[in-house]
């Protein structure tokens, strides 16, 4: 490709008229200035406005990725960009398949590295050597890397992340990790304020709480008083991606410590009959907007595949902040 065409183009006639086999003289020569070629203009003009046209590769921001683990290794799949006015999805059909391959290519490449966060704290790294589109996991084709785990001794048994491209969204220092386990409170916390959510969201009492409570997390937020509870409860279906009937449903709470009681912070409620199956569950939470507190991204198990969504503390209180279009109500599932 030639980068730049001279304004004019010198065509020199050179004349030689020869009067014998060993006897040549110099005629003189020609010389004419020829402008380009209408052609060339057109190709001149047409290079400029191509590479007048943004790269859409520039418009790619820094994107937020969920990974699970396997063994010493992890995969890891885009979750949303992180934009100044929040999470952006992406994109599906043709325009997501272009994506994927543009991820794949620049952000994923085999030998590059992730930063790890678990519980709002960095953990460790994950060093990529394989890269794919996977398109029966989640409700929408999504580009995949994996690679070898590199993680905190106290974070060795952590399953789930959230991870960073190093070099995009500031510094994070490695920090304090502790697992949490529940305890007698907590656990009895989670069912009171199940009870309370249940006439709140007009559910179908269930014979027993105890029994359809399928997820229970205790969570360390900053500024809290102690640890929160997040607990998922669901009502004839499971905790798994699979379809449920018309009179299920999943009941999610989250109860934040006010003295020696929890309050209920955030209910979510998903019928099936009215919105399709949706059961969040808790996936692991960061601060990745620099706020100072912690998001919290949840996975949601639908009919047929499963989606993101995730939950941020504004002014009035805990609130679903994102979730991809795929999972909302009418598309394949969604939270409120």
């Amino acid at each position: 490709m030639i980068g730049r065409v001279p304004r004019w183009l010198f065509v020199v006639g050179i004349v030689i008229v020869a009067s014998g086999c060993d006897n040549v003289s110099w005629g003189g020569f020609d010389l004419t200035l020829e402008g380009p070629a209408t052609d060339t203009l057109t190709a001149m003009q047409d290079t400029a406005q191509a590479e007048a046209v943004p790269d859409p590769a520039v418009s790619l921001g820094r994107l937020l990725y969920a990974g699970v683990r396997s063994g010493n290794r992890a995969r890891v799949v885009p979750l949303a960009e992180i934009t100044a006015e929040g999470l952006r999805p992406l994109p599906g059909g043709a325009e997501g398949d272009e994506l994927n391959t543009q991820i794949l290519q620049e952000r994923l490449r085999p030998g590059g590295e992730m930063t790890l966060f678990h519980q709002g704290v960095r953990v460790g790294t994950l060093v990529l050597d394989e890269a794919d589109i996977v398109s029966d996991i989640y409700c929408q084709p999504r580009a995949q890397a994996s690679g070898y785990l590199l993680l905190l001794p106290d974070a060795a048994g952590a399953e789930r992340f959230l991870a960073l491209e190093p070099g995009r969204g500031g510094q994070h220092p490695f920090g304090s990790y502790r697992e949490l386990s529940s305890v007698y409170d907590q656990r009895v916390a989670s069912l009171n304020l199940g009870a309370e959510a249940i006439p709140l969201v007009r559910a179908t009492w269930p014979p027993s709480l105890l029994d359809i409570r399928q997820d229970l997390q205790i969570l360390d937020l900053p500024g809290g008083e102690a640890p929160a509870v997040l607990a998922t409860f669901v009502h004839r279906d499971r905790l798994q991606v699979g379809p449920a009937p018309d009179d299920a449903y999943a009941l999610m709470i989250l109860g934040e410590p006010r003295g020696t009681r929890f309050d209920l912070a955030y209910t979510w409620y998903r019928p099936v009959g009215a919105a399709g199956k949706g059961v969040p569950r808790y996936f692991s939470r960061m601060d990745w907007d620099g706020d100072g507190q912690d998001e919290i991204v949840l996975e949601v198990m639908g009919a047929e595949s499963r989606w993101f969504a995730a939950l941020d503390r504004g002014p009035e209180g805990w609130q679903t902040i994102y979730q991809d279009p795929c999972g909302t109500p009418g598309a394949q599932g969604g939270g409120g």
